[in-house]
């Protein structure tokens, strides 16, 4: 009886601390749009071909769940394009109405084919969540396309639609 009074005690101690203590999480896939637009560009000529450039740019936007969640979206990085086709790279930041937040590094390829407005493909990964991403994992594909053009009264209005994996760490419940 007594070993197992004894066993009965170890059994409800095990279960008791795996429920308290983090272990890995699944994965989340979340899929989102980001409708955005161009805050700020630097253009620097490259003196090696025509039409080539190196800059900075800076986008605002929003993002939009397939759940219905929203989140602010901001991106800043820099390009080396010639006629509109390079690469870039940079770090987006997703601000959530509760405050908390998630950044992704990304890099990718933009290309702009005859009279067409550009289109592009990114991939990156976290490096920093707060609040309820704090400890996000992950990684995150990007594809888009402008809808207008970069001048005096479009700036170069852009669709992204993204595609995410991550894990977050278990909270503790002590």
């Amino acid at each position: 009886m007594k070993k197992l009074i004894i066993l009965s005690v170890l059994a409800f101690v095990f279960s008791f601390t795996i429920g308290l203590y983090p272990n890995n999480a699944q994965a989340e896939e979340v899929e989102y749009q980001v409708v955005n637009y161009l805050v700020e560009t630097n253009y620097i000529p490259v003196p090696d071909v025509e039409k080539h450039g190196i800059g900075t740019y800076e986008r605002r936007g929003v993002a939009i769940f397939k759940n219905g969640e929203t989140a602010a979206f901001h991106t800043r990085g820099l390009w080396d394009f010639v006629n509109h086709n390079g690469v870039f790279n940079g770090y987006q930041t997703l601000t959530f109405p509760d405050g908390s937040t998630n950044m992704i590094k990304y890099s990718g390829n933009m290309t702009t084919e005859g009279e067409n407005l550009p289109t592009l493909k990114a991939t990156g990964e976290y490096v920093k969540g707060t609040g309820k991403y704090e400890g996000i994992k992950g990684n995150v594909t990007i594809e888009g396309k402008y809808i207008t053009p970069y001048n005096k009264e479009t700036k170069a209005d852009a669709v992204f639609n993204q595609k995410a994996y991550y894990t977050l760490p278990k909270k503790c419940l002590v």
